[in-house]
């Protein structure tokens, strides 16, 4: 196994790396950013930072930079699978992450592996006060869901006030994730802190019945970390669930009078959406079983005239469409323009990508393979290329300049073009009297009203 001695000593070259990454990542790959309460991280302090898991690296990050104010760099522990390669081991160990090792990829005996590296968590946290980050479901959803949590956190936890003779303040920081889109660039992220926790009261029958305390750790933080998060606990109804939060989270944000361009607001309507809906299901269970059919039979509508839900809460104008189209025409040439010479970098990843499984990954590898390297390598060429051609520097600096600007202008024109065709699909099925658009139409103004009133109820 590869070293970990010294995977929390100050190291330059990843001090370099960092202020490299970060506005790659708070600027360029997410178009916003958001970290609330950074204020809540305890200064000076060992913290044992945990979060739900949903995006592979994408996460770690978000955490990462959480941590820019504080001074210190986190060292993260991630699933054992991904430190097969021996490149891939070495790169991750530079990153600062160690493996936690899995029953379920090395058999009970491997478990044994952990030792040392819960033994150098512990170390971090006890000796040099530092942070450590876990995600305690030991792997990511595919979906805005909390899965179980697993006790090696707790163990982590435990093991360092155990190093301090229960003496030492460990704080647990739980922490959340939540994404406007989790796959492609220019997305929203934001990242919520919550309140920093201890554990003293746990210390007494740790010392007696050490899987007991560990387990109760575990179910107190994830209550922590459900809090501040858009869980959606039932599976089964996801779909129904995730597509009435999207319908109705702007007309509940409008309705409170909340800016509709700050996205943690998003994130506060949706969790109440959700809530309300689990209560009318508890308490109301008919009314909820009809608007779960309702819910479904609208979806089934949508996928019939691939059209998303989007478009139905706008209205139909004429003058808005001819705009629009207008729009979309003059944009075109922005979008292809902006595809040709980015066309090299942006389906570099893509190659990559193509054989990884696992959707969720995919960002990770749009930003570390494109965002942090084959775009800046593409654009330094392009730019010694079009000095070579012209011969004139100033020329050449214009094209550089263009080439990141036609990248964002490509993702929106592409967004503004692809709307537009879905409005044009939406205008002939009106004109046409499509009867599984009449059939959607009225079912969203049902799924409408009956979350208007359950909303108007819960206040």
């Amino acid at each position: 196994m590869i070293s970990f001695e010294n995977i929390n000593k100050p190291n330059w070259k990843y001090t370099l790396l960092h202020k490299y990454v970060n506005p790659v990542h708070n600027y360029v790959f997410y178009r916003h950013y958001y970290v609330l309460h950074a204020e809540r991280i305890p200064k000076g302090e060992a913290v044992v930072a945990i979060s739900n898991h949903q995006n592979g690296l994408s996460d770690a990050l978000g955490i990462l930079f959480a941590f820019k104010k504080d001074g210190r760099y986190p060292v993260f522990i991630a699933r054992a699978d991904i430190f097969k390669e021996e490149i891939a081991a070495k790169a991750l160990r530079y990153l600062r992450i160690m493996p936690a090792f899995r029953a379920v990829d090395v058999g009970k005996e491997g478990l044994e592996d952990n030792d040392e590296i819960f033994n150098k968590s512990a170390q971090i946290l006890a000796e040099d006060k530092g942070v450590v980050g876990l995600f305690p479901e030991a792997g990511h959803e595919n979906c805005h869901h909390l899965g179980t949590f697993k006790k090696g956190f707790a163990r982590i936890a435990f093991s360092a006030a155990e190093r301090t003779n229960f003496e030492q303040k460990i704080n647990i920081l739980p922490m959340s994730n939540h994404y406007s889109n989790y796959f492609g660039a220019r997305n929203k992220l934001v990242i919520t802190i919550g309140e920093p926790f201890t554990f003293e009261d746990l210390y007494d029958i740790y010392k007696e019945h050490p899987q007991r305390a560990q387990k109760m750790l575990a179910d107190r933080a994830r209550e922590k970390v459900k809090a501040m998060m858009l869980d959606i606990e039932d599976k089964d109804l996801y779909e129904e669930y995730d597509l009435i939060r999207r319908a109705y989270d702007k007309e509940l944000l409008k309705k409170e009078g909340k800016s509709l361009g700050y996205f943690p607001n998003f994130l506060e309507a949706d969790r109440k959406i959700v809530s309300a809906l689990d209560k009318l299901r508890a308490d109301e269970p008919a009314k909820f079983d009809k608007l779960m059919s309702q819910t479904k039979e609208y979806n089934n509508a949508l996928m019939r005239l691939h059209l998303r839900d989007w478009i139905f809460a706008q209205k139909l104008s004429w003058g808005g469409f001819l705009f629009r189209f207008l729009q979309a025409i003059l944009l075109i040439p922005f979008m292809l323009y902006g595809l040709l010479v980015n066309f090299v970098p942006f389906h570099t990843s893509t190659l990559v990508t193509r054989r990884i499984k696992d959707e969720m990954l995919h960002s990770s590898f749009h930003f570390v393979i494109g965002a942090l390297f084959a775009f800046p390598l593409w654009y330094i060429i392009s730019f010694v290329a079009a000095w070579c051609v012209t011969g004139v520097w100033w020329i050449a600096l214009l094209y550089l300049i263009s080439l990141p600007v036609s990248l964002v202008a490509y993702f929106h024109s592409k967004i503004i073009v692809k709307k537009q065709y879905n409005r044009l699909r939406r205008f002939r099925f009106w004109f046409r009297g499509n009867r599984h658009y009449l059939q959607a139409i009225e079912l969203r103004k049902e799924i409408i009203k009956t979350v208007d009133r359950l909303m108007k109820k819960d206040k």
